[in-house]
């Protein structure tokens, strides 16, 4: 293998799940880390495995299956599940699983995860060496004590949530006669906050100003009359910090 692409595939970050199936050849139990929540409404996890995997094959059979994210206690039967297969070794008779009989399908669930769903398969789709099998959740679970694995050159915990520091992020958008000035005011203190906008040319001279005040979110938006065709600096100021962007009418 490429160092190179190796390096590159491992520069993602991403979680970690257990996929659990249960098909003719019995209960099943693999690690995936291509599991991703593709839509809320309805609730769709898409999980991407191998298509000669047991696990695939038990999907493909059953038409289900359930995803669990991996929690930080649930380590040691990641690397595990991981590195075995259901055709030469039944999993799920090690001590490192905790199995829940599944509410709404036959698979079973691994208590100690973060998330359990249960999901009735959707959709298949072939994606390079790999299938998407995009599921429905039917029925879930959520701890919240648990700790997620984040994977990103090996296995690592979550981390201290970052703190955004006090910034402006701007947006200038032509809609027809107008110039949408939108954006976002970052910090713990964006709540409530005038925003002063102004167009001026690139060289200096006001073109047309307003301001707006930021919804509970920190979001603001504000219409202005588009000035003649040319190139533009638009500023806003929240306070001491300021955002711009650039404008071509």
């Amino acid at each position: 293998m490429d160092s190179n692409l190796r390096e590159a595939w491992r520069s993602f970050t991403t979680g970690v799940a257990f996929i659990t199936t249960r098909g003719s050849r019995g209960p099943n139990v693999m690690s995936a880390e291509w599991t991703f929540n593709v839509s809320y409404e309805p609730f769709l996890i898409s999980v991407h495995l191998d298509a000669e995997s047991a696990t695939a094959e038990a999907i493909d059979e059953t038409k289900e299956f359930g995803v669990n994210i991996v929690s930080e206690e649930q380590i040691a039967a990641m690397g595990f599940a991981g590195h075995f297969t259901r055709k030469e070794t039944d999993k799920l008779t090690s001590d490192r699983f905790q199995i829940l009989e599944g509410m709404k399908i036959k698979a079973p669930m691994l208590r100690g995860s973060l998330l359990t769903a249960e999901c009735r398969l959707l959709q298949r789709v072939v994606m390079g060496d790999h299938v998407a099998f995009v599921g429905e959740v039917v029925e879930f679970a959520v701890d919240p004590s648990k700790r997620p694995v984040v994977l990103h050159r090996g296995s690592r915990s979550l981390g201290e949530r970052i703190v955004r520091r006090e910034e402006v992020v701007l947006a200038a958008t032509i809609r027809e006669k107008e110039v949408a000035l939108e954006g976002e005011v970052a910090g713990p203190d964006r709540a409530r906050k005038e925003v002063r906008l102004e167009i001026s040319r690139p060289g200096g001279g006001k073109i047309a100003e307003g301001s707006a005040i930021t919804d509970e979110g920190g979001f603001f938006e504000i219409l202005l009359a588009a000035p003649e065709p040319g190139d533009y600096q638009v500023t806003a100021r929240a306070g001491t910090v300021v955002g711009e962007a650039k404008l071509r009418v």
